[in-house]
């Protein structure tokens, strides 16, 4: 479906490894819809040794049920948050993480008789899940781009919130997206443009996985689930007649039919489209 690796994310991996020593702590955002597609492996790569905080946003989105078994996993390796970042009582949650990697240093600096610094923090993640909106969340301004596009962020900046210092990074994806499947879950939270893959390759892989974990969710749209192209096809003129998208002499506009039904997918609450055994798997490596 899609096989690429923009030269800006090679290039910041490169950086951040130079750098790794100067961050005492590393910030990885997630997508709470997607807690393990969404997590870039090569982060651990750079990270070594060093403290993590997991933030799994966008949870106002996910299957908050399902999500405490992801969130067991990363606690084997570092603080997690759960997060919604338009909910004002996040911000609470994520400085009091963050302040307790800050006291730790400033105990073992004091025992040195050392004076502490502001904690140097950076903030990592894919695309889209909410890098930028965190740290303007945590210095109460606006003083980052954020947006709804895939990559928005193109500069580092530090941000200084008094005990701690934030950088901000541009969105890392993987070098390799291992399967459709993955690339569908990736572009259904918006961490690759949807223009970015061609839209029938896209709808069906989308199908698949709404139709492999939410066959209910199709079924509350008159849809049913199905696996192979021509029944997925069939579905969408079904969704296309449904919704009149009507072009003339009794036809149907399929390719609006899609992209309705691809946005539909997007906007979906109460989801996660990844499950536990793939995120076991990450910690057996």
């Amino acid at each position: 479906m899609i096989h690429w690796f923009p030269g800006h994310m090679a290039k910041q991996f490169k950086l951040l490894q130079e750098k790794q020593k100067i961050f005492d702590l590393f910030i990885v955002v997630m997508d709470a819809r997607i807690p393990r597609s969404s997590f870039n492996e090569e982060i651990f790569k750079v990270i070594n040794n060093k403290p993590i905080l997991f933030v799994l946003n966008k949870s106002d989105k996910a299957d908050l049920s399902k999500l405490k078994f992801f969130v067991k996993q990363y606690e084997k390796r570092g603080q997690v948050i759960i997060s919604n970042l338009k909910n004002p009582a996040t911000y609470k949650k994520l400085d009091s993480a963050i302040n307790k990697e800050y006291l730790k240093l400033k105990v073992k600096n004091e025992s040195k008789g050392k004076l502490s610094p502001p904690l140097k923090c950076v903030v990592l993640g894919i695309p889209n899940v909410g890098k930028s909106t965190l740290i303007n969340t945590m210095a109460k301004s606006k003083s980052t781009k954020v947006g709804a596009i895939a990559g928005i962020t193109r500069s580092e900046q530090w941000i200084n919130c008094k005990n701690y210092m934030l950088l901000d990074t541009p969105g890392l994806l993987m070098p390799k997206i291992k399967s459709n499947e993955i690339g569908a879950k990736l572009a259904i939270v918006g961490s690759i443009r949807k223009e970015a893959i061609d839209q029938n390759e896209l709808i069906i892989e989308l199908y698949r996985l709404m139709s492999k974990y939410y066959p209910k969710k199709l079924n509350e749209i008159n849809l049913e689930p199905a696996d192979d192209e021509e029944s997925i096809f069939l579905n969408i003129n079904k969704y296309s007649v449904a919704n009149n998208l009507l072009i003339k002499n009794g036809q149907y506009d399929i390719k609006r039919g899609i992209n309705l039904l691809i946005n539909h997918f997007q906007n979906l609450n109460n989801v996660i489209f990844d499950n536990v055994e793939e995120s076991e798997e990450l910690w057996k490596k």
